[in-house]
């Protein structure tokens, strides 16, 4: 449990449940080497495991492995053979046709170069007499590559021999597909990925010195942040042979570690400095601070990462990576702020100071003075008005997220100059075979489909595929003795409600001779997250819920307090889901992002930032909370201790949500939509959390329940009181 935090620890005998970081902090100021020493040797060592990390790291995991549409990705190619698209070759020629000689001897003669084991077969304009593979003005023809490879990753280091070798002269050839598409994505978030690094590093230097003042005392926390990013990439790449790592979290790993690294730091460096500015010793400071805003960035991080495990109970590799990043990054740097940073407050000792902070102490402020203090009396003034207002506003924020529409990942996730892009949309307008949204079919059947009797079988059900509303033409792409993979081209977009329909609408259908029918392709893709998600959320939030609400339980030894928290957690939220649809997916304010209306949201997207947001809104809530049931412990007054708590921890806490609003933003110029949604999303979050939930909502609520906020059954003991020994709020 939560100890009442003093001012020192020196001479004061220590609650049970801090002794274990009071023991910490001071064997990290009498031990500071050996404190300092160990994680630089960690960090240095796991960049040098780390420096090929992008190389090692998957390049798939974006669906659940016994999804249906998985399955029937899986179905051409170990009951098929061919038919499949990975990679699709468009060979351009604008001066020559499709039917000329030359230009098919061109593109054969092209693919006959590709390097041995990279190609496992191809579908060509000329293969079957396919005219779908031409496009409409007969200058380019489409070629449909199925790549080597176990996996998404092995088949993406095929395409990387493959795209190079590929040559034509006179030709023009653009790639797209499935594999081209994630490896466009993934080579587009690593270069903004350093970028943004190099940019985020400098500048959150310079606000922490704006807001320390002191050279040393802004420099530690952006070490403590970088240490982080390198140890979590370097265990990261030990553990990619255990749990698939995608390489799309690198830059989730790099702006979590960045933000959260310093988040933890400057709570503990903010709350050595106010020990000594009351003229405490440096070794005593140390281990006040490790005791109090140490242990409450220990607990913090271990409810963060306890959150962030919840990823683990989605069967989705992107997800389950998602979670384990997140879970590592946390722990580093919960870590390091209560061994790494005491032990270096330890050596500078004093000249983290600033002049200011070494004025005498009869100009000290009182503690319970100041404009946080005054803005939460004037809150509880009013509490009802305050939190009607903030609920009024939070809801008119959520309202956008009514209309969501969830869609899979295609080439709108990539910037509109990326090649990958650039040839779906050339495939997109320039073929009658559309673009990679096509619905995949699969039908297997009993008897053999390479007789006459077979094949009339095959075309009468692809024609009542054909008849199906909303479909448009048909091409029977490969077949086997028993199985054929059927593309259907519709007008709409994969994430359309009638491509939906159309998908539902073949699934219903009776395969053939009591056969089987597996459906795949985006629109497909889309639907089996979306129910697979559907299944497991409900399970994954009560198990998060509970969690959270045991661990704050234990910390602020409150029983309402933390169902509180949950509630405002889930208000702020739904806030920033709500703009994240206005935004991305109604196109308003793009241009403000940098991106383009992608007319729906990524379908794991919603599930990624509901439980990232969970474990940021909690840390902000826990660290807030902690420092007025500090106050309260001390006084016995519920309004005297929201005050002065509010007035102690905001700063702080504003400085915090500075850095992690400086860091989304940076990030947020990602060129991948993946990115940029999620680090909006989380800018958005922080800003609601920290500028209305904190400052207005909280106060409010923990106003108008009064002494019910301290509430803990079985509890008996009798707390010290502020003259007037009522809790009868005075504006």
């Amino acid at each position: 449990m939560l100890p009442p935090a003093p001012d020192r620890v020196r001479g004061r005998k220590s609650h049970r449940g801090g002794r274990v970081f009071v023991t910490l902090g001071r064997a990290a100021a009498r031990r500071r080497w050996v404190f300092l020493v160990v994680p630089l040797v960690l960090a240095a060592l796991a960049a040098a495991v780390a420096s090929d990390i992008h190389e090692r790291l998957s390049y798939g995991g974006f669906i659940a492995r016994d999804a249906e549409s998985n399955r029937a990705a899986m179905a051409i190619r170990d009951r098929i053979g061919r038919g499949g698209a990975d990679v699709i070759a468009i060979y351009r020629n604008a001066h020559h046709t499709v039917e000329e000689p030359m230009f098919r001897r061109a593109v054969e003669h092209s693919l006959a170069t590709a390097p041995k084991g990279t190609i496992v077969s191809t579908m060509t304009y000329w293969s079957r007499d396919l005219p779908l593979l031409a496009s409409k003005d007969h200058h380019a023809t489409a070629v449909l590559i199925m790549l080597a490879g176990s996996d998404d990753t092995s088949r993406t280091a095929s395409y990387h021999q493959l795209r190079p070798a590929l040559r034509a002269e006179g030709f023009r050839i653009q790639y797209t597909g499935p594999v081209a598409v994630v490896d466009g994505v993934a080579e587009r978030a690593l270069t903004d990925l350093n970028r943004a690094r190099l940019i985020a590093l400098p500048l959150v230097f310079a606000l922490l010195l704006l807001i320390f003042r002191s050279l040393v005392a802004a420099l530690l926390p952006v070490v403590i942040g970088g240490l982080s990013i390198s140890i979590t990439l370097g265990v990261l790449v030990l553990l990619n042979d255990v749990v698939e790592i995608s390489a799309i979290t690198l830059s989730l790993v790099t702006a979590l570690g960045l933000a959260l690294g310093v988040d933890a730091a400057l709570f503990v460096v903010g709350r050595f400095r106010e020990e000594l500015a009351g003229r405490a010793g440096v070794p005593d400071a140390v281990t006040t601070a490790c005791a109090t805003a140490g242990r409450t960035v220990f607990l913090s991080g271990a409810t963060m990462s306890g959150i962030a495990l919840g990823f683990l109970l989605f069967p989705i590799g992107i997800l389950r990576s998602i979670g384990v990043a997140a879970a590592i990054v946390i722990t580093v740097s919960a870590t390091l702020s209560v061994t790494a940073l005491p032990a270096a407050l330890a050596l500078v000792g004093s000249r983290l100071t600033t002049r200011r902070l070494r004025t005498p102490r009869r100009r000290r402020a009182d503690p319970a003075e100041g404009p946080w203090a005054g803005l939460a009396r004037a809150v509880m003034a009013r509490p009802g008005h305050y939190t009607i207002g903030v609920l009024l506003t939070l809801l008119v924020m959520t309202a956008p997220f009514a209309h969501i529409t969830l869609g899979f990942p295609d080439q709108r996730t990539l910037p509109a100059d990326a090649p990958a892009r650039l040839a779906s949309d050339a495939l997109q307008h320039d073929f009658a075979l559309g673009g990679l949204d096509a619905v995949q079919v699969v039908v297997s059947v009993p008897h053999r489909l390479d007789t006459p009797t077979g094949q009339r079988t095959l075309r009468a059900w692809g024609e009542e595929l054909i008849r199906l509303p909303g479909t448009g033409a048909g091409l029977i792409a490969a077949t086997s003795q028993h199985s054929a993979v059927i593309y259907l081209t519709h007008d709409s977009s994969a994430e359309d409600p009638v491509t939906r329909t159309l998908v539902q609408r073949i699934r219903a259908l009776h395969p053939p001779d009591g056969g089987e029918v597996l459906v795949g392709g985006l629109s497909a893709m889309a639907q089996d997250t979306l129910q697979m998600l559907g299944r497991r959320l409900p399970w994954v939030l009560f198990s998060i819920a509970a969690f959270t609400y045991v661990l704050l339980l234990t910390a602020l030894r409150s029983v309402v307090l933390p169902a509180k928290a949950l509630l405002v957690n889930a208000l702020s939220i739904g806030a920033s889901f709500g703009a994240l649809v206005w935004i991305f997916q109604d196109g308003h304010l793009t241009w403000l992002v940098g991106a383009g209306r992608t007319g729906y949201i990524d379908v794991t997207q919603p599930v990624t930032m509901l439980i990232l947001l969970i474990g940021l809104s909690t840390d902000y809530e826990l660290l807030l909370l902690s420092r007025i049931r500090e106050q309260y412990d001390a006084t016995g007054h519920n309004a005297v201790a929201v005050a002065t708590g509010l007035q102690r921890s905001a700063p702080i806490i504003t400085a915090s949500a500075a850095v992690v609003l400086v860091v989304s933003a940076i990030f947020t110029t990602n060129g991948v939509i993946l990115v940029k949604e999620l680090c909006v999303g989380v800018f958005i979050a922080v800003a609601v959390d920290a500028g209305l939930v904190r400052a207005l909502l909280v106060p409010a609520a923990m106003r108008m329940l009064g002494r019910a906020n301290w509430w803990l059954p079985g509890t008996r003991k009798t707390r010290p009181q502020v003259p007037g020994n009522s809790d009868e709020f005075t504006p």
